[in-house]
């Protein structure tokens, strides 16, 4: 069975990766020359993922959870978090949360289109 903190560590670190591949893609992009420029659009949704990533910490922080490391490791993603005073680890595919970060673009999008991101 999955805990609060636990599910709230996997989002943490979802909207992290988020955030990082948003800002290496823009990178990439303006290498690039595109007939329209989408910065404004990455910027928002790095924005976005950024925001909700200091939430989540914000929150992990107040129910006494903090991680303590993170980084991949092949084709894993390892994280280390100090959970009442315990020093405890999660393994996350690269693959899954690949995935699903890509589902969190799919709800940023449909949310903004409703205006609701804000």
């Amino acid at each position: 069975m999955v805990s609060d903190e636990q599910e709230l560590i996997r989002q943490y670190i979802l909207f992290g990766i988020l955030f990082r591949a948003v800002m290496v893609d823009l990178g990439q992009m303006r290498i690039v020359p595109l007939k329209f420029s989408y910065q404004m659009m990455f910027d928002e949704l790095s924005r976005w993922a950024e925001r909700q990533h200091h939430q989540l910490r914000r929150i992990l922080g107040q129910r006494g959870c903090i991680v303590v490391s993170s980084r991949r490791q092949g084709h894993m993603y390892v994280v280390h978090y100090r959970q009442r005073g315990y020093v405890r680890e999660a393994i996350y595919t690269i693959e899954v949360l690949r995935a699903e970060c890509q589902e969190l673009v799919h709800l940023w999008t449909q949310n903004e289109q409703r205006g609701e991101n804000k």
